[in-house]
């Protein structure tokens, strides 16, 4: 698992034994911790292991209140995510930039059901067990919680709302061609190596 973020110019991975690693210059660096999941972006550093979550404050990981199995920090400085009932969770940019420690977080639960949720500049997106997608209208930073779905044709098995980069992955990737909204005209295959699952434009 890769996550890249251009606002702060990091990038992160996990591997299969859950270590993380950091990116200098050409060479990965193993950091302290240990996350099934990690994100970074303009929300700042956070993970998950064990469903728990962490957000890393001044350089060392900090578990905060809640619990999912999939986090995202991609959106305007707010957190969503979802647990291992696939419940949709949120959490406002107020809470998210003053999270650390053993404070309690106001976490919105969002209406629905989805294995993953992504969210970026062009909003948020997510997909279901069935590997259905969906895009979530009127998202916001506060309040993050959006006013309804819609399903958008096609099947993916996951969905991040990201700009372009480069990830090593052995199954095909996707571009939405469009708006990173719903109206786009359709999925098309993308060449490897090249992460852009929903392209970025502002409304």
């Amino acid at each position: 698992v890769y996550s890249y973020s251009d606002t702060l110019t990091e990038v992160r991975r996990v591997n299969s034994a859950d270590n993380i690693y950091t990116l200098h210059g050409d060479s990965w660096v193993q950091v302290l911790g240990s996350l099934k999941h990690v994100m970074v972006g303009p929300a700042g550093i956070w993970g998950v292991n064990n469903n728990n979550i962490y957000k890393l404050v001044g350089g060392s990981w900090q578990q905060v209140t809640g619990l999912l199995k999939q986090i995202d920090a991609g959106g305007d400085m707010f957190i969503a995510g979802v647990n291992i009932k696939d419940d949709v969770y949120c959490l406002s940019r107020p809470a998210t930039v003053s999270a650390k420690g053993a404070s309690d977080l106001p976490w919105v639960n969002i209406v629905g059901k989805l294995k993953y949720y992504s969210c970026g500049v062009g909003g948020c997106w997510g997909v279901n067990s069935a590997d259905d997608i969906y895009f979530r209208f009127d998202v916001s930073p506060d309040p993050c919680a959006g006013s309804r779905w819609e399903q958008v044709p096609g099947k993916l098995s996951m969905i991040e709302v990201g700009t372009e980069g480069e990830i090593d992955l052995k199954s095909p990737l996707y571009r939405y061609k469009g708006r990173c909204s719903v109206g786009g005209l359709s999925w098309s295959s993308v060449p490897k190596r090249i992460l852009l699952l929903c392209r970025l434009s502002r409304f």
